[in-house]
């Protein structure tokens, strides 16, 4: 600190001390130069660097009042040369004539010692307006502007991860039921085979195609039970359907089928559709069964049925040259495990399959 002291007071030395913008110049350029010294100086913590700039600030307020109060800065101390040592240099000169009793002695040359002194560099660009409280608080405003950053970016990942949780849980929970692909479905389900005694999955249509309906919970007139079953209407204005229950394998309910939609399914591939579901959070696995008189029947079928409504399709050869000399019964037991579980019966339709 000493020697940038120095260095001040010698560039104020030479230059017009009394003029206020000269000063303010070297000051600043003074102030630069330390600056960029603090900033290549990686080894210095922040408040080393503080402690030097307030140093630096001591010494041109020192300078400055000196030159306010006599005109003229106090001269620096002088510095004592150092020479750097020098390897002594042995020069060669030419022979003189001596006589035979003459001794001749080596000369050796040796350079004059340099002296070097710190210098202000004032030819290096100085801030725009030099200020030492003010670039001190730039410094504070640029840190505190990059966590007030920091703390805005963290604040806008934690309200996306909320978010994202939050849709995960509303899709996990089954607030929200996907809607199923008709076109995948269509192509990866089909009905199941006659007599099988396995419990197939959910089958769906496309919505399109002329559907001839079965059964409608408006008209319970078609329903017929055995046993210990149990039908009743539920539902609310959007939606109605009958519930029906099996306490036994025996307890069956039978869904009439007019020989109407006989007659228009008669030597043709048709598709039944049983849209059904069981109530919140249950499933229950039914037993579906077709007496089509003349026709022929579908075996035996299960479906295992959850609390979301589906399609479940059963697929059924109309033999070519037969007509229906009456209509026809679609029998379903509500629980092939004999626990008494109901099912929601929402509407039976058929159609020709393509």
């Amino acid at each position: 600190m000493e020697a940038i002291e120095q260095a001040i007071r010698n560039a104020l030395a030479k230059a017009d001390a009394r003029n206020p913008a000269i000063r303010q110049k070297i000051y600043e350029s003074a102030w630069g130069a330390h600056e960029r010294s603090l900033a290549a100086n990686g080894a210095l913590e922040e408040s080393q660097r503080d402690d030097r700039r307030e140093m630096l600030k001591a010494a041109i307020t020192r300078i400055e009042d000196e030159v306010q109060a006599t005109g003229a800065t106090t001269p620096p101390p002088a510095l004592e040369p150092v020479a750097e040592p020098r390897e002594p240099m042995f020069v060669a000169n030419p022979a003189p004539q001596h006589g035979a009793d003459e001794r001749i002695e080596p000369s050796i040359d040796m350079d004059p010692p340099e002296v070097e002194g710190p210098v202000l560099g004032s030819d290096e660009p100085s801030p725009d307006n030099y200020r030492p409280g003010k670039t001190r608080r730039k410094v504070r405003r640029d840190a505190e502007r990059r966590k007030a950053s920091g703390f805005s970016k963290a604040l806008i990942l934690l309200a996306l991860l909320a978010v994202a949780i939050g849709l995960f849980w509303v899709v996990a929970s089954g607030i929200i039921k996907p809607v199923p692909n008709m076109e995948a479905s269509n192509t990866t389900s089909a009905p199941a085979s006659s007599n099988s005694q396995e419990p197939m999955k959910e089958g769906q249509m496309s919505a399109t195609g002329n559907w001839i309906e079965v059964f409608n919970p408006a008209d319970m007139s078609q329903v017929a039970l055995e046993g210990r079953a149990t039908a009743t209407i539920a539902g609310d204005q959007l939606e109605k359907f009958v519930r029906i229950q099996s306490p036994e394998d025996a307890d069956t309910i039978s869904f009439k089928v007019g020989q109407g939609v006989l007659d228009q399914l008669a030597g043709k591939t048709a598709v039944f559709d049983i849209i059904a579901k069981t109530d919140d959070g249950k499933s229950s696995q039914i037993a579906v069964s077709c007496d089509f008189g003349s026709l022929g029947d579908c075996g035996r079928k299960r479906f295992d049925v959850s609390d979301a409504s589906k399609e479940y399709l059963v697929q059924v050869q109309f033999p070519q040259g037969n007509a229906p000399a009456e209509g026809g019964v679609i029998t379903i037991n509500s629980d092939v495990t004999q626990s008494g579980k109901s099912v929601n019966i929402i509407a039976i339709r058929a159609q020709v399959a393509n």
